[in-house]
């Protein structure tokens, strides 16, 4: 995959917990979903309904970052003195969601095809 999950810290403060993930190439991050689901024994993921965001439509170069941020707040972005961007995006939740005793893991899917039908 050309976006990767590099890391989650402070994970169970929901004022500073986040998802960050790195671009290895030219990617457009609209193709992506990040999803929270519980762990298995195993520690893979489960199936099941747990909630998800959708990335929104935006090309982003090589070694930029991309940061999601559990709490409300407002997407905005940053360029480093190395040159490379942070793109910072809020999921609007009111609890954090990544801290241990939660047993939630964070899966990121790159979508192909999908489809959607509103009622």
């Amino acid at each position: 995959m050309k976006l990767e999950i590099d890391r989650i810290p402070e994970a169970g403060n929901i004022e500073k917990e986040r998802v960050v993930l790195k671009a290895k190439e030219d990617v457009d991050i609209g193709k992506y979903v990040l999803m929270r689901s519980k762990r298995g024994a195993s520690g893979n993921p489960l199936s099941g309904s747990k909630s998800a965001y959708w990335l929104p439509d935006l090309m982003v170069k090589s070694g930029d970052l991309v940061v999601i941020y559990s709490k409300k707040g407002k997407s905005s972005k940053k360029t480093l003195d190395t040159g490379k961007v942070v793109h910072f995006y809020y999921w609007h939740l009111n609890k954090a969601i990544w801290d241990k005793e939660s047993n939630n893991t964070a899966v990121l899917l790159n979508v192909r095809e999908w489809e959607h039908q509103a009622p």
